[in-house]
C-alpha cells in the first residue's frame, strides 16, 4: 500500500455558510495533506464557508504526528476566513500520543457532525433566538453536548 492513501473524504453543504467534510479510514500524514489540499481548492473556487466541520467520526486510526499536522491545518484555515472545527473524536482522543491530544484539544470541537451543523447554523447572525457566537474548544473531560451538561448516568 506503499504511495496509497487510504482516507476518505466526502463534502457537502450542511447548512448555511456550513460545510461538512466527512472522513473515513486511516488519518495519517497524506491523508491529512490531502484534507488540506482539499480544504484549499474549497477557498480557491472563491465559494469559502464560513465554518468546515471535520467529522472524525469514520477514522479507524489516528496517527500521532498526522494528528498535529491536523493542527496546523486547523491554524492555517483561520488565516483564510474559514473556521474549521472538528466532530466525533469522543473519547478515541485518549488514545493518543500527548501532543496530538494537546492539538485537538486546542480546536474547536464538537461531539459529532450533527451537534457541531446544528450549533453552527444556529449560531449563524441574523437567525432568530441565536446570539451569534460559536462556543469555543472544548477542554478534555467536558461532558457536554451543544452547551448543555450531558447526564453520565449515575
Amino acid at each position: 500500500m506503499a504511495g496509497q492513501t487510504a482516507i476518505g473524504l466526502a463534502v457537502e453543504t450542511a447548512g448555511p455558510g456550513v460545510r461538512l467534510v466527512r472522513v473515513s479510514g486511516r488519518l495519517d500524514r497524506p491523508g491529512v495533506e490531502a484534507l488540506a489540499r482539499m480544504l484549499d481548492a474549497q477557498a480557491r473556487c472563491g465559494r469559502t464557508p464560513g465554518h468546515v466541520v471535520v467529522d472524525l467520526s469514520g477514522v479507524n486510526a489516528f496517527d500521532g504526528p498526522a494528528t498535529e499536522r491536523l493542527g496546523a491545518v486547523v491554524a492555517r484555515s483561520g488565516a483564510d476566513g474559514v473556521r474549521l472545527h472538528l466532530a466525533g473524536c469522543g473519547g478515541r482522543a485518549e488514545l493518543l500520543p500527548l501532543r496530538a491530544r494537546q492539538v485537538l484539544q486546542r480546536c474547536s470541537a464538537f461531539p459529532s457532525a450533527e451537534v457541531a451543523v446544528r450549533t453552527l447554523t444556529a449560531a449563524r447572525p441574523g437567525t432568530a433566538g441565536a446570539a451569534g457566537t460559536v462556543p469555543g474548544p472544548r477542554r478534555a473531560g467536558d461532558d457536554r453536548a451543544g452547551g448543555r451538561p450531558v447526564s453520565s448516568g449515575t
